[in-house]
């Protein structure tokens, strides 16, 4: 899981930077730098809310450049994007390939965002190793900076959210599922179930756990059951 930290280039508007904080909060990212921040003032107060924190702790960084050789991997926003082979400055990915292409990456990974009316300039680009555009409509395609920092930050916290529980999501596999079938065979001989319904029974199980895609959650949930139902048939 990489460590993140947004970065913010010439903000014009504290409130903006407020929201930022918020949202950090919300998807739980904790490091805040802002190039040639303005006054953090009331308005961005208020809009931070519980995140106040965030904006006591933000670092200003003096210069952008040697800020951006300390990262791992550096990544840009742009409103702007060409499928051309030789305009490489802006090609981009969206957000979700973006979360998705990282979601395993080992360092940190500084998050780019540029000024409210201009955006990253071509030399600021030229530091990203990566590029993230937000796709929306061709006739209104920029985004408020606050609003594209919400995307980007919740498709990185919902890939992170999926690599966590991708163990629980996984499907159980055919041993395991093996193995739940035989538990469920054991008892119904220790109960005495009738032995002219007991193959079909069995089959019929099986194919309940195959429409079912089992989950691995589930089946250990399943074996728990079935296996505390034979530990009092055994008492």
């Amino acid at each position: 899981m990489p460590e993140y930290e947004i970065i913010l280039v010439e903000p014009k508007t504290p409130g903006n930077i407020g929201a930022i904080a918020r949202l950090m909060m919300n998807f739980d990212i904790e490091q805040l730098s802002i190039y040639k921040p303005p006054e953090i003032n009331d308005e961005a107060l208020a809009r931070a809310m519980h995140a106040k924190k965030l904006l006591s702790d933000l670092k200003e960084i003096e210069s952008l450049h040697d800020k951006l050789k300390t990262l791992d991997l550096v990544v840009g926003t742009t409103g702007i994007t060409s499928d051309k082979e030789k305009e490489f400055l802006r090609k981009a990915e969206t957000p979700k390939e973006f979360a998705e292409n990282t979601s395993d990456y080992p360092g940190n990974i500084g998050l780019l965002f540029g000024r409210e009316d201009k955006g990253l300039s071509n030399q600021e680009l030229s530091y990203c190793d990566k590029l993230i555009n937000i796709p929306t409509s061709e006739e209104y395609p920029i985004m408020n900076l606050s609003h594209a920092v919400a995307v980007i930050l919740y498709e990185i916290y919902n890939e992170s959210s999926d690599c966590e529980i991708e163990l629980e999501l996984r499907e159980a596999d055919g041993s395991e599922r093996e193995r739940l079938v035989s538990l469920f065979s054991t008892i119904l001989d220790q109960i005495e179930y009738p032995a002219h319904k007991k193959r079909k029974t069995e089959i019929m199980f099986r194919k309940l756990l195959g429409r079912a895609t089992t989950r691995r959650s589930e089946y250990h949930r399943l074996m728990g059951v079935f296996s505390w139902i034979k530990r009092r048939l055994d008492d």
